[in-house]
C-alpha cells in the first residue's frame, strides 16, 4: 500500500513569496478604513413613481404613443378584443333608460391607449340603439382621449374613428389627473380646441389608474413613512458594453439632464438600472396617510394609490347626477392580498402599480358614494368597479348582468369549451363550440381569429377560414400583427405566394421586428427566389425570437435556402463548364 501523502500546507512567507506578495504595510482596520465604494448612482432617493424608471417610462408613453401594445411590451387583448366595449355599451344603454334626460350624452375615455375600447364601444351603442329604436347615439358625444399627444395623433393616421361622424366623437388629449380639461391638436382647419368638460354621463377608464402616482405606506416609529428609490446604474461593465457604447459617466450625465430626448436614449438600458430603497417620513397629507394605514393595522406597508384617488374624485365631481365612472385595472382585492402588491412592475419600458382596491372601495364608500364589483372578482386578473355618485338600481342590475359571472359564463364559457376539445383532439365538438361562441360575440376580432386559424390552418377549409380572418381584420387591422398572419398563412396554404407575401408585409408594416412575420417573409421570399432578402427576414426572426419559440424552424428554413444558394450557385458552375466545352 503506498503511504498517505502528507497534508502539511507550505510555511505562509514561503506562500506569500511564492505569489509575489509584499509584506504587509498596514493593520486590517487601516486598510477597511481607505476602502470606498465606487458611485454607481444615477439618481438620489426619490418617491416611487417620481424615479428614473417612471421618468423613463412616461417619456416611452409620449415618444413613441400606442407603439408599445403593437410590440407586445403591454397587455393590451383583455379590454380591447370587443367584449368589454359591449359590456360598457349596454351598461350605458340601461343607464340612459333609467335616466334618459334631454340634449346631448357627452362622455369620455380616459388614457385610451390602442382606441379600440372606444372604437368598439361606439359600434355597438350605434347597433343597440338602431335595433331599440332610440336616439342615444345621435346625441352622444365620446371623448376619447390618451394623455400621450402622439397617441391621438396615430388614431388620427389610421383613420380609426371613421364611420362616426366628428360630432359623436372627439379624439383629445386629457391629464387623468385634470380631467377637466380635454384638448383636440391642431389641424390644418383650426388651432386646438380646449374644451371644458362637465355633465358627463359615463367616464371609463381602462388600466390607466394604475401609471399614476402611487406610493408605499408602512406605520413607522415617529409616523407614517413611505417608500424611496436611489437608483443605480450595473456595476458589471463586460454587461453594460453589450448595451451600449456610453460610459458610467455619460450615463449619469443622461439620467440628469433636462432635456427629454436625451434622458430617452437611456430608454434601451432600463434592465441595467438597480434600486436600492429606504423608508423615509411620509410627505403624503396626514390624514390620507393615517386613513390608509389604519385598517391595514396588521400588514407591514400598503399601498396608497393616491393619484388613482384624486383621479377618481376628479372623475367623480363631472358626472351628471345619474353618471357613473367605469374602471377596469389590476391589483389586490382582498386585505390581506395588500402586502404582497406593494411594489411597481415594469411590461417592457413601461411601469405600473397595482390598485389597492380594498381602500379604493373604504374610500369612496365612506365619503357616500356607491361602489359595485362583481360577485366572482377575487378570481379574476382584471377587476372592475362602477363608482356612482347614488345608486341607480337598473344600472346596478345591468352592471352585474354583464360583468359579473353570468354574463363571463355566457359569452367566454363557450370559446374555454372549444380550446378543451381541441386540446383533446376533438374538432368537432371544439367546432360546434367555437359556432356557438362566434353567435354570442360577433365582433370579436380575437375570437374570430382564433376561429380563422383554427378552421383555415388545421381544418384547412380555406374559403371558410378566408371569410373568417377578413371578418377579423374589419374588426381591427390596425394593431394586430397576428390577424395579417393568419390571412397570409391561408393563402399561402392555397398556393397564392404574392398574396400571402402582401399578408406579411402588412404584418411587417404594423411590428417590423416580429418573429413570426419575419419567419413568413423568408417563406415567401424563398419561394420568389430571392434568397438574400429571406436570409435578411430570418436574421430579424433569429433577433427577435429571444425565447426561442421558432428556433426549429429558423435553423430549418436557414438550412434550406443555403442548400438552395449552395444549388443555385453548383448549377451555374455546371452550365458554365457545358458553354466552355462547347466553344471548344
Amino acid at each position: 500500500m503506498s503511504a498517505t501523502p502528507a497534508r502539511v500546507p507550505l510555511p505562509l512567507q514561503t506562500a506569500f513569496d511564492r505569489m509575489k506578495l509584499t509584506e504587509s504595510t498596514s493593520s486590517p482596520e487601516a486598510a477597511l478604513q481607505g476602502v470606498r465604494v465606487k458611485s454607481t448612482v444615477l439618481q438620489d432617493f426619490r418617491p416611487l413613481t417620481g424615479c428614473l424608471e417612471w421618468e423613463l417610462s412616461a417619456l416611452h408613453w409620449n415618444q413613441a404613443g400606442l407603439l408599445p401594445f403593437l410590440e407586445d411590451d403591454v397587455p393590451f387583448l383583455i379590454n380591447n378584443s370587443g367584449r368589454l366595449s359591449e359590456h360598457a355599451a349596454a351598461l350605458l344603454f340601461a343607464n340612459l333608460l333609467e335616466a334618459p334626460g334631454e340634449g346631448p350624452i357627452p362622455v369620455l375615455e380616459l388614457g385610451a391607449g390602442t382606441g379600440l375600447f372606444a372604437r368598439f364601444f361606439l359600434d355597438t351603442f350605434r347597433a343597440i340603439c338602431r335595433q331599440e329604436q332610440r336616439d342615444f347615439h345621435e346625441r352622444l358625444v365620446f371623448y376619447v382621449s390618451d394623455q400621450s399627444p402622439r397617441t391621438v395623433e396615430q388614431w388620427r393616421e389610421r383613420g380609426q374613428f371613421e364611420g362616426h361622424p366628428p360630432g359623436v366623437v372627439r379624439a383629445g388629449s386629457c391629464d387623468a389627473l385634470a380631467p377637466g380639461v380635454f384638448r383636440i391638436p391642431a389641424s390644418k382647419a383650426c388651432g386646438e380646441q380646449v374644451i371644458v368638460l362637465s355633465g358627463l354621463r359615463a367616464i371609463f377608464g381602462n388600466y390607466l389608474l394604475d401609471v399614476l402616482p402611487a406610493t408605499i405606506l408602512r406605520q413607522g416609529p415617529a409616523g407614517p413613512e413611505e417608500l424611496r428609490i436611489r437608483t443605480h446604474l450595473t456595476e458589471d461593465r463586460a454587461l453594460l458594453a453589450q448595451y451600449t457604447p456610453l460610459s458610467p459617466e455619460e450615463i449619469r450625465a443622461l439620467a440628469q439632464s433636462t432635456d427629454l430626448e436625451e434622458k430617452a436614449r437611456l430608454l434601451p438600458l432600463l434592465s441595467l438600472l438597480e434600486f436600492e430603497s429606504a423608508f423615509v417620513p411620509s410627505e403624503q397629507p396626514a390624514a390620507l396617510a393615517a386613513e390608509a394605514l389604519e385598517e391595514a393595522k396588521e400588514l407591514e406597508r400598503v399601498v396608497l394609490n393616491q393619484g388613482a384617488l384624486a383621479s377618481l374624485e376628479a372623475c367623480l365631481g363631472l358626472l351628471d347626477p345619474a353618471g357613473f365612472v367605469l374602471l377596469n385595472d389590476y391589483g389586490p382585492v382582498r386585505s390581506d392580498q395588500v402586502a404582497g402588491h406593494t411594489y411597481s412592475q415594469r411590461f417592457g419600458p413601461t411601469s405600473a402599480t397595482g390598485l389597492n382596491f380594498p381602500f379604493l372601495e373604504r374610500y369612496f364608500t365612506a365619503r357616500g358614494n356607491a361602489v359595485e364589483k362583481t360577485e366572482d372578482d377575487d378570481q379574476r386578473g382584471i377587476h372592475t368597479r362602477l363608482l356612482m355618485p347614488r345608486t341607480l338600481p337598473a344600472s346596478v342590475a345591468s352592471f352585474h348582468n354583464r360583468f359579473g359571472p353570468s354574463g363571463s359564463s355566457f359569452f367566454d364559457g363557450p370559446a374555454q369549451e372549444a380550446r378543451q376539445h381541441l386540446a383533446a383532439g376533438r374538432k368537432n365538438d371544439a367546432l360546434e363550440a367555437f359556432r356557438l361562441a362566434l353567435s354570442r360575440s360577433p365582433r370579436d376580432w380575437q375570437l374570430l381569429g382564433e376561429i380563422a386559424e383554427f378552421v383555415g390552418l388545421h381544418l384547412l377549409d380555406f374559403q371558410a377560414g378566408r371569410e373568417l380572418i377578413r371578418a377579423a381584420l374589419e374588426q381591427n387591422p390596425w394593431y394586430s400583427p397576428w390577424l395579417w398572419n393568419v390571412l397570409g398563412d391561408i393563402l399561402f396554404l392555397q398556393k397564392d405566394i404574392a398574396g400571402a407575401h402582401e399578408a406579411y408585409l402588412q404584418a411587417q408594416r404594423l411590428h417590423p421586428r416580429d418573429a413570426r412575420t419575419n419567419l413568413n417573409l423568408a417563406y415567401s421570399y424563398f419561394e420568389f427566389g430571392d434568397y438574400a432578402r429571406a436570409l435578411e427576414a430570418l436574421a430579424a426572426a433569429f433577433a427577435a425570437d429571444v425565447r426561442g419559440s421558432y428556433r426549429p424552424r429558423l435553423l430549418e428554413k436557414q438550412h434550406q435556402i443555403l442548400g438552395a444558394l449552395s444549388g443555385r450557385w453548383l448549377g451555374e458552375q455546371e452550365r458554365l463548364a457545358r458553354r466552355a466545352e462547347r466553344m471548344l
